[in-house]
């Protein structure tokens, strides 16, 4: 509130500093220079009246938009299908060129899309992939299995059992070769060589249990099972590890059955040759060899062995990833193949397309510079213009920079048409100034309003006109002569207002609109019949 209340006294100090300044200025200033030759003053009424700011210039009607066509490639001219003067809508055709060879790569170009899609869907080059990879997968699997098989090994108590009855029998028999009398070596060969058979057939049966082919189906249970009835999940091994493992365990077992019966049946006819130093080192052999295959049931693989499974495993994880990429590799082709071929197809439609000149827009055709039967190829031959909506190019002096501007309102004259006036708005104004015959100018460009020409044929292409572009308007306004504004400072003007009871002059601010050279608009200040002086100046 307090800044408000000190704009105003500062206001009122300006206002009081200006009058008595005007006053100064007619007492001591403006009149004097009139009372020596006693010349009358001079004065105006303010009236209502219209002020237009204008800067003149010449122009010309050109199209809205034009262009030059001709075929991107080159060939005969079989047909030219419009004249000068035609109306064409945009894809309308315009000229054509002898098309039997695009059309013939368009042909091969489908065919060689059908063929890449044929073979994509039959996989021509990937079922050979295809078997290898299937192949280096079950190499996997059954070496993943061993090696699972090897490391998940638990000693079979049936095999430890056989394998220590035959240690005992082979320590027997080599007792008995050492110790005994040849009745007791071959009694005792012959009780191990029984066992032997006895384990023999019980190692069979079992061997024949593990592998009987209506089992097989247990090998597709792949899920884990349940350890105990009351298990909240299965975590124990599924029905095709069980039955894996049960294989493999018997078919151990027979083998060791098989060496035990061979040792035990060579003992017992060592017993009935008689009984040396050559049964003695058989006998030792024998223990020798029981011992380390009871050492075998009771220790499992060594880590050898394991080692050895473990790398068949990852030989087959290698074997297995390059079969894979190569049948991706073999997909990959032929998807690749396919999308060359559908591309070619592409440009054989498009170079095919492009035998066809089409008109990219509405238009007048303005030109056509060739005739059927001639080779073409780069140059232009048809030129489209827009000539519906009137397009004037105008050219200003540079000094008229400040008076155009986009939107401004021209008014037009052709010199074809002296007796019309037309009107429009300017569209563009030239970013720099151009020099035309040594003259430097504004160029810009307006379009007519529809409503301003109603004749039914276009505009001539090239009528030249004079042009005035509107740079400022004011309709019904107060206006004052020029001659009765007094500049008091940059932009600020003050009239001297007659008073109309004492017969003087009072010194009164006013705000000016527009001005041309013989009038300015009042915009507050003074009001409709108020009396203005101009000095000396006699006005209308």
């Amino acid at each position: 509130m307090t800044r408000r209340k000190g704009f105003w006294i500062v206001f009122v100090v300006v206002l009081l500093v200006a009058a008595a300044a005007g006053a100064y200025y007619y007492d001591s200033v403006y009149l004097p220079s009139l009372a020596p030759e006693e010349i009358p003053l001079q004065t105006a009424a303010v009236r209502r009246g219209q002020i237009v700011i204008s800067a003149s210039g010449v122009g010309t009607v050109i199209p809205a938009a034009e262009v030059d066509l001709g075929f991107q490639g080159s060939g005969l001219l079989t047909e030219v299908l419009v004249r000068v003067g035609d109306q064409v809508r945009a894809g309308d055709p315009l000229a054509r060129l002898a098309d039997t060879q695009a059309r013939r790569a368009v042909i091969s170009a489908q065919l060689q899309v059908l063929q890449a899609e044929e073979a994509l869907t039959a996989g021509l080059d990937t079922d050979r992939a295809e078997q290898e990879a299937a192949l280096a997968q079950a190499n996997l699997a059954i070496a993943q299995l061993k090696l699972d098989d090897l490391l998940g090994w638990t000693p079979d108590e049936r095999i430890v059992e056989q394998a220590q009855a035959s240690l005992e029998a082979a320590e027997a028999n080599y007792e008995a070769v050492t110790s005994r009398s040849a009745y007791d070596v071959t009694l005792s060969a012959r009780i191990s060589l029984e066992q032997a058979q006895q384990s023999l057939v019980d190692s069979q049966a079992a061997y024949d249990t593990a592998w009987e082919p209506a089992r097989d189906w247990e090998l597709y249970m792949t899920e884990p099972t349940s350890t105990s009835p009351d298990a909240r999940e299965a975590t124990g091994p599924s029905m095709s590890d069980r039955l894996e493992s049960e294989r493999a365990s018997a078919e151990r077992a027979l083998q060791r059955a098989q060496q035990n019966l061979e040792i035990a049946q060579a003992s017992y006819n060592l017993a009935w040759s008689g009984i040396n130093d050559s049964d003695k080192l058989n006998a030792w052999n024998n223990v020798l060899n029981a011992q380390t295959a009871l050492e075998a049931a009771q220790t499992g693989p060594d880590e050898l062995e394991t080692q050895s499974a473990q790398i068949q495993v990852l030989q087959a994880e290698i074997s297995l990833t390059q079969a894979q990429a190569e049948l991706e590799s073999s997909t990959e082709q032929l998807e690749l193949t396919l999308a060359q071929a559908e591309l070619n197809l592409e440009i054989a439609q498009e170079d095919l397309e492009g035998t066809t000149l089409r008109a990219p827009m509405d238009g007048t055709v303005m030109a056509v510079s060739a005739q059927v039967g001639e080779s073409v190829g780069g140059a232009a031959l048809v030129t489209i213009a827009d000539v519906n909506q009137p397009t004037l190019e105008i050219y200003l002096d540079e000094t008229d920079l400040n008076n155009i501007g986009v939107g401004f309102e021209v008014e037009v004259v052709l010199d074809a048409l002296p007796d019309d006036v037309f009107t429009g708005h300017v569209v563009q104004v030239d970013p720099g100034l151009v020099t035309i015959s040594g003259v430097t100018g504004v160029r810009a460009l307006a379009q007519l309003d529809p409503s301003s020409y109603a004749k039914p044929q276009a505009l001539p292409i090239g009528a030249n006109a004079a042009i005035d572009v509107i740079g400022g308007r004011a309709e019904n306004a107060l206006l004052v002569p020029v001659e009765a504004l007094n500049e008091i400072a940059p932009g600020k003007y003050a009239v001297f207002v007659m008073d109309p009871t004492h017969d003087e002059p009072v010194f009164t601010l006013v705000e000016v609109g527009l001005m041309d050279y013989s009038f300015a608009e009042i915009i507050s200040g003074v009001d409709l019949g108020d009396v203005v002086t101009t000095g000396i100046v006699e006005t209308n």
